[in-house]
């Protein structure tokens, strides 16, 4: 049964979509003018640093610092999905390892964690640029499970990306790909994650031990 569990961030834990949309759109109208960019093909690609992200895109790398200023300039309209403060809380509660496996820069990741008040909640974090390569290449999850002292067969990876279920097979590791994220439920299910789940209370029975107790009060917490 799994101890340590590796969360992406975006899309899973938060909801930064607006300003993933916001970013993106003001970034490329200030380098590239007219036209629009490709939003799907970006959303399909995270996880991935943002550099090589629009790499794969073609868009000119001038767009990252004014991506990643409107992003930090409008921070307040990020929100936490729904379930997941109480359930990161009852995990720590119950013992459970959690880690943050984000495609973010250190330096934005750890302003919305301080945001949101659940920095504490974590016992590792890993940002694309702590890395040489992010995800899908299982780097920053063999430093998360170095650090946590984790092995393979009791360590697995939640997402909501294409990036995240590749990385966690590049890893050797089992996935959970979330549908309430930025990529559809088709696309998760046609690269094979382990598990996919529709909702925190159905991630819950993908992650606990069969305990009662502590199922009840987690299942309990993700109701109120």
């Amino acid at each position: 049964m799994f101890k340590n569990i590796i969360f992406d961030f975006d899309g899973v834990i938060i909801n930064s979509h607006d300003v993933q949309i916001k970013a993106l759109t003001e970034s490329f109208k200030a380098i590239c003018g007219e036209g629009a960019p490709p939003y799907d093909d970006f959303f399909r690609l995270s996880g991935d640093s943002l550099k090589n992200i629009f790499t794969q895109l073609g868009l000119p790398l001038e767009m990252v610092p004014i991506y990643q200023m409107v992003s930090k300039e409008n921070i307040a309209l990020i929100k936490m999905h729904e379930g997941m403060l109480a359930l990161l809380k009852e995990l720590n509660d119950a013992g459970y390892f959690c880690a943050l496996c984000t495609g973010k820069d250190r330096s934005r990741t750890i302003e919305i964690l301080k945001h949101f008040n659940i920095e504490q909640y974590f016992k590792a974090v890993i940002c694309s640029d702590d890395v040489t390569n992010p995800k899908p290449h299982p780097e920053s999850l063999f430093i998360i499970m170095e650090n946590l002292g984790a092995l393979p067969e009791n360590t697995v990876m939640v997402g909501d990306g294409i990036n995240d279920i590749w990385a966690a097979k590049n890893a050797n590791i089992a996935s959970i790909a979330v549908t309430w994220g930025d990529v559809g439920k088709d696309d998760l299910c046609k690269n094979n994650p382990t598990f996919v789940v529709d909702s925190c209370t159905e991630l819950l029975t993908q992650i606990i031990t069969p305990n009662t107790e502590i199922k009840w009060n987690i299942l309990e917490s993700l109701r109120i």
